[in-house]
């Protein structure tokens, strides 16, 4: 049975293709920071509510990671660290995962954990300074 919170057959394409990225920006063909106002990025619950949802900045975020600059994806969305955890432990082989065996008990409550502080940070920070 797997353990993993995102399904290997999305995975990995999403760690292999972040890693093309990476490569893409470090050989200099491409330089992320370019790409950053071309490419349209649409927020249904921010075009309904009005405010950030819990994602808003992830794409800034991890182009900024990709980019060399970590500050900038904290003050983006500072979650994305644990998705490109979450995407890394879930393209790590099953045999790997077996041998650690407390994995199974331990990844659902981070899990659980890193939600809620999800959660806790988007009402502090992006719902109550929007409520008059």
């Amino acid at each position: 049975m797997e353990h993993y919170l995102i399904p290997r057959k999305i995975a990995l394409p999403s760690a292999i293709f972040f890693l093309l990225l990476i490569i893409i920006n470090v050989t200099g063909v491409v330089r992320i920071g370019t790409l950053e106002g071309v490419l349209p990025v649409f927020c249904p619950f921010k075009a309904i509510a009005g405010i950030d949802c819990p994602g808003c900045g992830m794409v800034r975020a991890m182009t900024s990671l990709i980019d060399g600059c970590p500050g900038n994806a904290v003050l983006y969305n500072p979650f994305c660290f644990f998705l490109l955890f979450i995407i890394l432990v879930s393209t790590l082989p099953e045999r790997w995962m077996r041998r650690i065996r407390i994995h199974v008990r331990v990844l659902p409550v981070l899990y659980c954990v890193v939600l809620s502080l999800l959660l806790t940070y988007w009402v502090f920070d992006r719902l109550l300074p929007h409520i008059n």
